[in-house]
């Protein structure tokens, strides 16, 4: 639009002067015409005036062939600038006398033409019979007028007026319209800057003022209905908001306090325990465990434990720390409690002396929320005593079978404590996952109202707001919008953790490709290029592990959207031991720093701005949650502006041909890492 950028009112101003111009104009062109062909007329009869005149006072000239008298008449033709030519004809149409005197003869007509005056461009010639009573007819006058400086000067006058009486009324108009627009513009800008106080403060409380109870009236009524709506809402929201942080967060104090009364319990505890984290770093001991050792709290706790239990160097025949280790690994691999013969390791005294110690191990998982395990609980039962007086006295294992009795009933109640403890930490999560499940339900209502309204107010007071109204509104709807999406996806990583577990035989070359193939991953024109290895058949919940599928391929192709030349790598191996699974997949996007790896399979966790990757920070939560459920791991590699690889396993479950109905699958060994 041409006026769009200007204010309102001088938009009104502008279109007021606009339409008087346009008015003036189309007025001003009939006029001039018809003003033209009068100035024509008029010259026409003065012309002709003048010819009639002068034919009268030449009539004796021409009767008594004075060419003197002929002469000083037409001379008498230079009071008349106009008159450039003329000249007398005689009866027999001779030419008799000219003006100006001495022009060439060439320059007039030969013969008479016929009577009256005819424009001829920028002249008027003509013919004026000279008769004179009873004589008739004596001869023929010729005048030739110059009409240039005559209409260059009714041109001139004409438009001076023009412009004078243009001034004027431009003038009247712009008075008029600075008086009208205020009475217009008024209500709107008012409108207006209601509506840029509440973007710009976020206070729904203000309100326009109603000025008139025309249209612009019954806007502002709607206007300040839908503020007192929003503003309803927006308490309520925030009413909500701080009612379930003040819960959320009590419950966390309650979680706390609950862990430090458990960490109190479990150092007292009679039995001996020690904590350790998937890294085998020690987190935790209970007293008893460090007496029988001879360590204290202070110089264990944050150590590798086979730095602080290593095996005994004069021993050759000593595998204590290679048989614990094995157990830990199973129990990080399998995620169940492993359960040791008894073994022989030594323990080193205050004074670096090895001391030789039988232990009975008992090592045990404690799981998080994404069903990782985050703890290994060490439990020990001292039984060197019983393997000493079992070697020296052969014949008394009458008595050591019912001691040995006594304390595996001992470590079976003991390990049942231990189960007791996992299940009301186990219960305590499920808690929080659902109250967090709760809070992301309940804020999806007032956001659609949110939504709602702006899409309201944008679609009712559109042609009213400037650009910057409008902006306001967008970002308002498109703010809503993505947290509705977070809350969708708050909602799925719930759901991830609660839903009941389809297993199944899972074809995972048609999975993947039903993912890719509706996905869309081209739309935005530029062409992936996909490598992708066969996969082995798995058993899994088949929704869940497309889901995992899907978040890590959509992953992929967001990064890399920045490469002019996308490539997608998906694959997978058995693992050399062959207990599980690794799949893969690959991309030659932005990359990330490896150390912050540990941040990316965490909830809201991001490593790119949002302004540049789209995101809610929950896909890998979700895949790790999910890969967790079926016993898996995952795990991450990359390197800035070198692309990345997300890594998941899942546990090697052999193929029964006949139940799964299918040919036993083999993996097409390509290479892929």
């Amino acid at each position: 639009m041409i006026l769009g950028n200007l204010p309102i009112r001088r938009r009104l101003t502008a279109a007021i002067l606009l339409t008087s111009v346009v008015v003036m104009v189309l007025m001003s062109g009939p006029f001039v015409t018809f003003e033209y062909l009068t100035f024509r007329q008029t010259t026409i009869r003065q012309i002709t005036t003048l010819g009639k005149v002068t034919a009268a006072n030449s009539t004796s000239a021409l009767a008594f062939e004075n060419q003197a008298d002929a002469r000083d008449i037409l001379g008498s033709l230079a009071a008349d600038s106009g008159i450039v030519a003329a000249c007398l004809y005689d009866r027999n149409g001779r030419l008799f006398s000219t003006y100006p005197e001495g022009a060439r003869a060439g320059s007039f007509p030969a013969r008479p033409g016929p009577e009256g005056y005819a424009f001829d461009h920028s002249f008027l010639a003509g013919f004026q019979p000279v008769a004179q009573g009873s004589n008739g007819r004596l001869g023929t006058l010729y005048l030739r007028f110059d009409t240039g400086a005559v209409m260059a000067e009714w041109l001139r006058v004409s438009l001076e007026i023009g412009a004078a009486v243009m001034a004027v009324i431009l003038l009247v108009a712009y008075l008029l319209s600075r008086a009208f627009q205020r009475q217009i513009s008024q209500p709107i800008l008012e409108l207006a800057g209601t509506a840029g106080a509440v973007s710009e403060r976020r206070d729904y409380s203000v309100r326009a003022k109603k000025q008139s109870n025309d249209e612009i009236g019954l806007l502002t009524d709607a206007f300040n209905q839908m503020l007192a709506r929003i503003q309803e809402l927006n308490g309520d929201l925030e009413r909500r908001v701080l009612e379930r942080t003040a819960q959320l967060e009590a419950a966390n104090r309650e979680l706390d306090r609950s862990r430090g009364e458990l960490k109190n319990l479990f150092e007292s505890l009679p039995g001996l325990y020690m904590v350790l984290t998937p890294d085998l770093k020690i987190v935790a001991a209970s007293d008893a465990y460090l007496k029988a050792t001879m360590t204290t709290r202070e110089g264990i706790v944050g150590r590798d434990v086979f730095d602080v239990f290593p095996d005994n160097p004069n021993d050759p025949n000593n595998k204590g720390e290679s048989s614990v280790r094995a157990s830990f690994e199973r129990v990080l691999r399998s995620g169940m409690p492993d359960t040791m013969a008894i073994t022989k390791y030594d323990v080193r005294t205050p004074e670096g002396v090895f001391e030789e110690h039988y232990w009975s191990p008992i090592n045990s998982p404690l799981r998080g929320t994404d069903g990782r395990v985050q703890y290994i609980i060490h439990r020990v039962e001292e039984v060197t005593d019983f393997v000493r007086q079992k070697s020296r006295r052969q014949s008394a294992d009458s008595d050591m079978r019912v001691r040995l009795e006594r304390m595996e009933a001992e470590i079976f109640q003991s390990a049942q404590r231990v189960q007791a403890t996992n299940r009301q930490l186990e219960a305590a999560n499920k808690e929080l996952e659902a109250f967090s499940y709760s809070v992301s339900h309940d804020l999806r209502a007032p956001l659609r109202h949110i939504d709602g309204f702006a899409g309201l107010l944008a679609k009712h007071a559109n042609a009213d707001l400037d650009e910057k109204g409008r902006r306001f509104v967008a970002t308002i709807s498109g703010a809503a919008r993505q947290m509705g999406r977070l809350i969708d996806d708050l909602l799925a990583f719930s759901r991830a953790g609660r839903t009941d577990l389809n297993i199944a035989w899972v074809d995972q070359d048609a999975l993947v490709e039903g993912v890719i193939r509706e996905g869309h991953f081209d739309r935005s024109g530029r062409t992936v290029r996909w490598r992708v290895a066969p996969l082995a058949r798995v058993r899994a919940d088949a929704a869940m592990l497309r889901q995992v599928w899907s978040n890590l391929i959509e992953n992929a192709v967001k990064y890399s959207g920045k490469n002019p030349n996308p490539e997608v790598e998906i694959g997978g191996r058995l693992d050399a031991a062959g207990h599980e699974h690794v799949f893969f997949v690959r991309d030659n996007g932005v990359g990330f720093n490896m150390s912050y790896v540990d941040k990316l399979f965490g909830v809201f966790q991001r490593l790119h701005a949002a302004a540049d990757f789209e995101g809610t920070g929950i896909g890998l939560a979700n895949v790790r949650r999910i890969v967790a459920r079926h016993g898996g791991r995952t795990w991450a590699e990359g390197a800035v502006g070198k692309g990345a690889t997300f890594y998941f396993s899942l546990p090697e479950t052999k193929l029964d041909p006949e139940a799964a109905g299918v040919e036993p699958p083999g993996f097409a060994h390509s290479g892929l890492s």
